[in-house]
């Protein structure tokens, strides 16, 4: 049986980075589509190594299968060049169990994940990283 699609997001790419703002709940047909449509701007990234800084809203958890889809896809990311990523939990429902359910993911995935207030934050704790043009893409 197939479900109806919950939870939205935006992805786009600025310089080395691959930047998601997602709002859930997050079942697995909207993690099905999400792979899909992360997938040309990875392309993008993967010719170096990456960041990602991904913003969530309201009920961000995922139902059991989108948790092992995004496991699954983390592994995959961090063969073409993903370093580490950076969520920022902004106006979430039940955060305790966010940031455990997303901890889970990246560890299984062996991704270094930190948990941070703003994406500024963010952007400046990779002031180290190498940059390229900073450019925007929508994907």
């Amino acid at each position: 049986m197939k479900f109806q699609e919950h939870g939205v997001f935006e992805i786009e790419t600025e310089a080395n980075l691959l930047l998601v703002d997602a709002t859930g709940p997050l079942n697995d047909e909207v993690a099905k589509y999400y792979i899909e449509a992360i997938e040309s701007c990875i392309q993008q990234l993967e010719v170096s190594q990456w960041n990602q800084i991904i913003t969530l809203h309201q009920l961000s958890l995922l139902s059991p299968e989108a948790e092992k889809l995004l496991t699954a896809t983390l592994r995959n990311r961090k063969k073409r060049g993903l370093i580490a990523v950076y969520l920022i939990l902004e106006n979430v429902y039940f955060k305790s169990l966010v940031k455990e359910q997303m901890s889970r993911c990246y560890t299984k995935a062996g991704i270094e994940h930190h948990f941070l207030d703003s994406a500024s934050k963010a952007k400046n704790s990779l002031t180290l990283f190498p940059s390229r043009l900073p450019l925007t893409n929508l994907c």
